[in-house]
């Protein structure tokens, strides 16, 4: 009998939620609660990064979970914006930061995939996301600002401090909305 391996991004994506689920612990995992859970849920993102004036764009899935875990799923992930480098889905988690008298929701993520080694010997790296910004209700638009990093494989990226060190920060915008659901069927016979 033929063994079949687990495809590659499916076992990576299964690899970073696992190692992200392990190492970012504490608070963030506190249940979203009250107008902070306006935030939860799944979002279409456009996204833009600034690498020391060199751009690239992509699109993402981000999922903010009630638990306080943050799913990101990029367009990009074959690294054709930005360099060659291929990298998996991030995963990590997120807390709501307060609710603003018009209802917008103040929050903070922090999400960690990998690159992977490349035909042009580039090695695998942990790649971390530091994101704040805003959820705004009335609009149902989603806006993050944040820092890109990249790091050793055997560097401790999942610590708070961890872009504090980094040799080159990308800058990533995040901007999207609400995914929508289409209109319940009808119950009449």
């Amino acid at each position: 009998m033929e063994k079949r391996a687990f495809p590659r991004a499916l076992s990576a994506g299964v690899l970073v939620v696992a190692v992200a689920a392990a190492l970012l612990h504490g608070p963030a995992f506190a249940e979203i609660k009250g107008k902070c859970s306006k935030a939860v849920g799944s979002f279409l993102t456009e996204n833009t990064l600034d690498n020391d004036g060199r751009t690239g764009t992509s699109r993402s899935l981000l999922v903010l979970t009630n638990g306080g875990h943050a799913l990101r799923f990029d367009s990009d992930e074959t690294g054709a914006a930005m360099d060659s480098r291929p990298f998996g889905n991030s995963a990590g988690t997120w807390r709501c930061d307060g609710v603003d008298k018009d209802g917008t929701v103040r929050l903070t993520a922090t999400m960690l995939d990998f690159t992977y080694p490349d035909a042009e010997g580039d090695k695998g790296q942990i790649a971390r996301i530091d994101m704040t910004g805003t959820y705004a209700p009335k609009t149902e638009v989603m806006e993050l600002k944040g820092t890109l990093g990249f790091f050793p494989m055997n560097a401790a990226a999942q610590k708070a401090d961890t872009l504090a060190n980094v040799w080159e920060p990308i800058t990533i915008t995040l901007r999207g909305a609400r995914i929508e659901l289409p209109a319940a069927p009808s119950s009449k016979p």
